[in-house]
Parts: structure tokens; sequence; C-alpha cells
């Protein structure tokens, strides 16, 4: 007995196993429903993805539709810490990041993909860097150009006469009397009863927004041309990040970042080809003599965005330039 105690004893002595931390959870907010191929094909996997490779230090919890925040405060629950990373347009951060309106500039990117990898690009090179104080960009990209649909035809800029168009942002509102049509403002989602009942003759929307708002059953006729994007974030607050440890800062580092701003080009452009198709055989584009007079009519609001936005013209240039690197690869 003598032996067994003087045994337990020094057992007792010895320092006990560590247990394993529990992980980090991180809360995940996405405005967007669900069913968005932004939550179910990059938002969704993403989260696995670092989960799977932070070594068990991270648990990413994902909330969709709003849940713990809608497009209009996601960006400040993150500063605030009330969550701890967002998905958001630029548009809805009040005012905050004016120098990513730079992609919703009329005819600078043709496609999804060459926007999404030039936005990143003059963040990652310190163009706009000042914008993101509070927070940390993972992805950075655009939703794709602005098309027409309108109940009546419009292929030339004659046909602009006379018309009333929804404008998608502010910079649509001045690109559409720049054309010769009146812009009016409606929401996304009021565009379809707007048009239906006749009181605006088309909307600027790209044809994933068509298609999510069903314009295609209140419009015929529609207009593809590289008319400017909405640009949008996928973020974590930079004072979180911070206080991460190491093994969930690099499994985050792993799927974000230039990678995830591609990846949401793509995914995006993939979708814009899906919604087109629905219409295909009622869209028109324009030919190059008509592009061309229709880029020199909207001129000027490139001109007077750069005069407007701190270091506009230095940011508009590096976007061009990142746009021209990217289409001297393919």
């Amino acid at each position: 007995m003598l032996k067994h105690l003087v045994v337990g004893g020094a057992l007792a002595l010895l320092p006990a196993a560590p247990l394993a931390a529990e992980p980090i959870t991180l809360k995940l907010n996405s405005p967007a429903p669900p069913w968005s191929y932004i939550n179910k094909e990059v938002l969704g996997p993403w989260a696995e993805a670092v989960t799977a490779d932070s070594d068990g230090t991270l648990q990413v919890q994902i909330f969709y539709g709003g849940t713990l925040g809608n497009f209009g405060n996601t960006y400040d629950r993150v500063v605030d810490q009330v969550v701890d990373v967002g998905f958001i347009l630029f548009a809805f951060a009040s005012g905050k990041f004016k120098q990513q309106d730079v992609a919703a500039l009329p005819f600078e990117a043709e496609t999804a993909i060459l926007s999404s990898i030039a936005l990143w690009s003059i963040y990652e090179t310190g163009v706009t860097a000042k914008e993101f104080d509070a927070v940390k960009p993972l992805g950075l990209w655009t939703f794709p150009n602005a098309a027409i649909h309108s109940r009546e035809p419009i292929r030339t800029l004659d046909d602009f006469k006379g018309k009333k168009l929804i404008a998608s942002n502010a910079i649509a509102a001045k690109m559409i009397p720049a054309l010769g049509a009146t812009p009016i403002s409606f929401r996304p989602d009021e565009a379809y009863t707007a048009l239906q009942r006749g009181t605006t003759d088309g909307a600027l929307m790209p044809f994933t927004g068509m298609e999510t708002f069903k314009l295609h059953e209140v419009t015929k006729y529609h207009l593809d041309a590289a008319l400017g994007g909405d640009a949008a974030m996928f973020f974590i607050g930079r004072k979180r990040y911070e206080a991460l440890p190491a093994k969930a800062k690099d499994a985050i580092d792993k799927s974000s970042y230039l990678p995830l701003s591609r990846k949401l080009g793509q995914k995006t452009q993939e979708q814009w080809e899906k919604s087109r198709n629905l219409v295909k055989d009622s869209v028109v584009t324009l030919s190059p003599e008509q592009e061309a007079e229709w880029r020199k009519r909207v001129a000027p609001i490139a001109v007077e965005w750069a005069q407007s936005v701190p270091d506009g013209l230095k940011v508009l240039d590096a976007f061009r330039a990142a746009v021209a690197a990217q289409r001297a690869q393919k």
C-alpha cells in the first residue's frame, strides 16, 4: 500500500497533459439570400476550406440572408466586431469607399473578371489601400456590366430621346442623361412594378439582376454594352484578423486575396452568361462605330469622377493599366 501511495503521489506531481484549445469561431455574415451563387459557389466553400486548413484553430460559422446584418449595416457590424467577416456592395458603405466606384465607370472593362483582378491589383499595390484602414479585404470584385432592358427598342442614341430609365447607381444616373434619356430612381426590387405600369421605359441593370428581379418578364429588348458594374468586398475586421493565432491567419491567407478575387469575378461572369442566355434572341450589341460615339458621349463622366474623388486620377490611371495588363495576357 505504501508503494502505491508513493507512486500515486509522484504521478500527481507530474504536469497535466494540455487540453486541446477550443477553436475560435468567426461569424461570417452574407446579406445575400442562401441560394445565391455567391454563397453556394464561393463563400460557403471558402468557409469550409479555412476551417479545414486552420489545424483546429478556427471554425467559420455562416449566416446568410442578412441574419446578422443587411447590405446597409454589415460594414459597420464588422468594424464594431458584432460579426467578424462580411460581404457588402461598396455603394452601401456610406461613401467610405469612393475610389472603388472606378469599376462603375462605363466602357472601362468588358468583363467582371478583368475589373475584379484590376480592383485587387490597385489595392495590393497601395493605390487604394488608405480606404481600408478599419478592415482587411479578403476579396475584391465587381458584378457584371449593366445592360439596358427596355419596353421599346433602344439601339441608337436617337432612341434615348423621351425615355425614362432606372439608374442602378450614382454614376449610372449621370450616364443616362449623357446618352439622351432621363434618369429615374427606383430600388432594384421596385423596377419590375415600375416597368409593368409604364412608370419607366427601361432600366440599367446587369443580366444577373434582370434574372433576379424578373425584368425579362416586363421588357422585350436588351442592349448589351459595357456600362459599368457595381463593386463589392469580402472582408474581415482588421483588429480581429491581427488578433488571430498564426495558424488561423495562414488558413485565411491561403484561400483569399488575388485567387479569391479572380474566382469571384469568374463565378460572377459565368452567372452573367447564364442570365444573358435567357433572352439571347432579343439581345443586341453596339457596332464599333456606335460604341465609339457612346464612349465620346460618356467620357466626361470619368473626367468629372477623377476630379471629385481623392486621388481619383491616380486611381483611374492605375485601374486602366491593370485592366490593360490583363488583356495583354490573353
